[in-house]
């Protein structure tokens, strides 16, 4: 079976090229206008592009070196946007599908809490409904983006009375609206410009904000968080960005590394590990080829996929030796026409152990896959179908202020 996409002289992929060289630094905006920032998508907003095409057409941004857009704004586009032709309203649409496939509008998920742990359904941030708008107070942690977001997909609770996966609704909020501030999370890396806290105090978000009706946050952010776990189980070591196995063999080759007989069986082992991953991505291929939805295999494809890329990025530093061990050192140079922050093989060694923790923790995935894949027996959830507001063991008071997180 030939797995490799169509040559250089398919129609297709000529087409594509010659757009991009006719336009060298493409906007976002002429990116989605052409139907390349989401190809996948229906008309206006795409191509209505098959699975090879789409992957042709990334090929040739990468070719291009063009960022892709779904780096520049991957929560709408790997994950949320595109909920939005189904359950989304034509207001909706037409006010924030564009401005976010062309990277214009920075999103963001509002979905993950403090006091939460990995137990999405527990969460305690609350919506309240007053007329035309609700009031919402609470507090969200790792948020992604949060600093650069102009829009948040936020995840809140509308029933406290219901059970805590039925009483959750899912809404677009403003991120520069009163009452919402963000506070940067440094990470190990140093950086500032990943995970943020959000607080949410008094927060008036309009009704026509909510996405589908009240009570399918649950259902809604379920499906959200599969496409994410397929987008993020690309080659690349973090997140499916950045260094892949083949880039490192490479690059051990060229600075005479594989000259070793343990870095050489290290890194053969890295090698099949990746093309597992890639025959299962092609897996995925043919799923959407044939018109299959994202499902639970996601799960399996990022619990393989997180390991795999630090294994990668470990690898690369300890090949270095003592050199590693100073801030900003490369073993070799970013990827050519590569230009994302983890591309830098030093900041994705100490991102790194973050792969497996976001997008659920590998505990997590693995009950997925145990429950849902191998009809094993489900984990007891004694708080799964009581009132929510009876089940808490201590009551929401009011806004959780910035002042009390502090403390």
């Amino acid at each position: 079976m030939d797995f490799e996409l169509p040559g250089e002289n398919d129609p297709r992929r000529v087409e594509v090229r010659a757009w991009f060289e006719a336009r060298p630094r493409p906007t976002g905006r002429e990116m989605a206008e052409a139907g390349f920032a989401t190809p996948h998508w229906p008309r206006p907003w795409g191509l209505e592009a098959d699975a090879e095409l789409q992957l042709i057409i990334n090929e040739e941004i990468k070719r291009a070196g063009v960022t892709a857009p779904n780096m520049i704004n991957p929560v709408a586009i790997n994950n949320c946007a595109q909920t939005l032709l189904t359950r989304g309203t034509q207001a909706q649409r037409e006010r924030f599908l564009t401005p976010a496939i062309a990277g214009e509008e920075i999103w963001c998920m509002l979905f993950s809490e403090p006091a939460g742990g990995s137990d999405l359904g527990s969460l305690r941030t609350l919506a309240r409904r007053e007329g035309d708008h609700y009031v919402v107070n609470g507090q969200k942690i790792w948020t992604s983006l949060a600093h650069k977001a102009k829009v948040g997909v936020l995840v809140a609770r509308t029933d406290p009375g219901a059970s805590k996966h039925a009483g959750l609704s899912q809404f677009l909020i403003d991120m520069d609206s009163p009452g919402v501030t963000v506070r940067p999370i440094i990470d190990l890396s140093g950086h500032e410009n990943e995970y943020n806290e959000v607080f949410l105090e008094d927060v008036i978000v309009p009704a026509d904000r909510l996405v589908g009706e009240e009570g399918e946050g649950w259902a809604i952010s379920m499906r959200q968080l599969q496409t994410e776990r397929v987008a993020l189980s690309k080659p690349g070591a973090i997140w499916g960005a950045g260094p892949s196995a083949r880039e490192l063999i490479a690059g051990l080759g060229e600075i005479g590394a594989l000259d070793d007989p343990l870095v050489r069986d290290e890194a053969a082992r890295l090698y099949i590990e990746g093309e597992i991953l890639r025959l299962l991505a092609h897996r995925s291929l043919s799923d959407r080829m044939n018109a299959k939805e994202s499902g639970p295999e996601g799960a399996v494809r990022k619990m393989l996929a997180a390991p795999h890329g630090q294994r990668v990025v470990d690898l690369a530093k300890r090949v270095q030796g003592p050199r590693g061990m100073l801030a900003g050192e490369q073993l070799f140079p970013p990827t050519p026409g590569r230009k994302g922050i983890y591309d830098d093989w030093d900041y994705a060694f100490w991102f790194s152990p973050a792969v497996t923790l976001g997008v659920g923790t590998q505990e997590i995935l693995k009950n997925v896959v145990g429950e849902r894949i191998l009809g094993l027996p489900r984990e007891h959830d004694p708080s799964a179908r009581g009132p929510w507001n009876q089940i808490q063991t201590a009551p929401v008071a009011g806004p959780i202020r910035r002042t009390e997180a502090a403390a």
